[in-house]
């Protein structure tokens, strides 16, 4: 069915979107030294994806029940439970701080849904809460006038046929994203994440370059060598090529993220139309043109943080989601800077909170995004 789906869509839109079939590795800026410079443009979609400039990020799940970050798979989903769920607070929020969209969590690394996936029992639909969240939250954006957005991790620690059965998993996805991208209407962004589980080869965390010589030219090599190595592995396990084209038959408009990790800050992860810039808090010179399928392309950045600056041993910056023991909260002038930043590089900021276990913003950062437009 989904591959009829597919091709049925595909025809009907004609594809009006840039497929990436190849990839052509050739020096960016090699054109430079030519008499005209051709500077390629954001595409409309791209465009009016940039005009939002500011947005809230909402982690919400399985793990706020339990006090974790990240967990298996197997947290019992009956603690899942929010006896207060407020969408509109968060969307109230987040309009008068100044935001024009928000992105939550659908699913991240341990396979929780926060819709009633019919393709998974790890889901609202198996917690007394019962309702969808998600559409919820559509029904709140559409009140206070502001767009939508998905997280939705590829690493699944639940979805049995993860560790058993590869490709079965990759039209698990296929199931979930259609049914993310055809039932809750138009859709801004989907960010992908936790590409990692299946790139074994070409990356590190590791960032010691500061000091060397030509630390801009080993920089720009690193990040080369990580693009290459995520074409000839991760892009191929993800089967991500086929996922971005069946995104695009569905949602021609709608921005596809890869999230590189803050070991390769703003560093593509082909095919994205989007670039992440995880915890930038300063200015950095950032590439807006890379090479892809033999051309220029212009790529749009989105800086994110968090409003939690405690963290804990794993997350020493600051927690993305909600912790009873966690009520620490950025600064208003901190989060002011941090526009300032997102303006001088024109990227986008979106900036998160971790909804409480009633289902609510706190009120460290609701009174503090509330201020920011006095």
């Amino acid at each position: 069915m989904l591959r009829r789906n597919f091709l049925k869509r595909s025809a009907a839109a004609g594809l009006g979107v840039n497929l990436p079939l190849s990839i052509d590795f050739a020096q960016t800026g090699a054109s430079l030294a030519q008499d005209k410079v051709y500077i390629p443009a954001p595409s409309p979609a791209q465009r009016a994806w940039m005009d939002m400039r500011f947005g809230m990020f909402i982690h919400f799940g399985i793990n706020t029940y339990y006090d974790r970050e990240w967990s298996d798979g197997t947290l019992n989903p009956q603690g899942f439970n929010p006896g207060e769920l407020d969408t509109d607070q968060w969307c109230r929020t987040a309009k008068a701080a100044g935001m024009k969209y928000v992105v939550i969590t659908v699913k991240h690394h341990d396979g929780f849904c926060l819709w009633p996936s019919k393709y998974t029992d790890y889901s609202v639909a198996s917690t007394p809460f019962k309702k969808d969240v998600l559409a919820m939250l559509v029904e709140s954006t559409h009140k206070y006038g502001l767009r939508l957005g998905w997280y939705y991790s590829l690493w699944d620690e639940h979805e049995p046929s993860y560790k058993r059965d590869w490709w079965k998993y990759i039209d698990f996805m296929k199931h979930q994203l259609e049914e993310l991208l055809t039932q809750y209407g138009d859709i801004t962004e989907l960010w992908f994440d936790g590409f990692w589980k299946k790139q074994k080869t070409g990356w590190s965390k590791k960032t010691d370059l500061e000091g060397e010589a030509d630390f801009q030219k080993k920089l720009l090599e690193r990040d080369r060598a990580f693009i290459d190595a995520w074409r000839l592995e991760g892009a191929y396990w993800w089967n991500m090529d086929h996922l971005y084209q069946f995104i695009k038959s569905i949602q021609p408009d709608c921005m596809v993220m890869n999230n590189s990790t803050s070991a390769y800050p703003a560093v593509p992860l082909h095919p994205v139309d989007i670039r992440s810039g995880e915890k930038y808090i300063t200015v950095k010179n950032d590439q807006k043109t890379w090479n892809w399928l033999g051309e220029e392309i212009y790529l749009p950045l989105q800086i994110e943080t968090t409003m939690s600056v405690k963290g804990n041993e794993k997350f020493p910056t600051g927690n993305w989601f909600w912790h009873e023991w966690d009520t620490s909260v950025r600064p208003k002038k901190e989060i002011v800077e941090l526009l300032k930043v997102a303006d001088k590089m024109d990227a986008n900021l979106l900036l998160n909170v971790g909804v409480s276990s009633e289902g609510k913003l706190r009120p460290v950062d609701e009174n503090t995004l509330m201020s920011l437009q006095e």
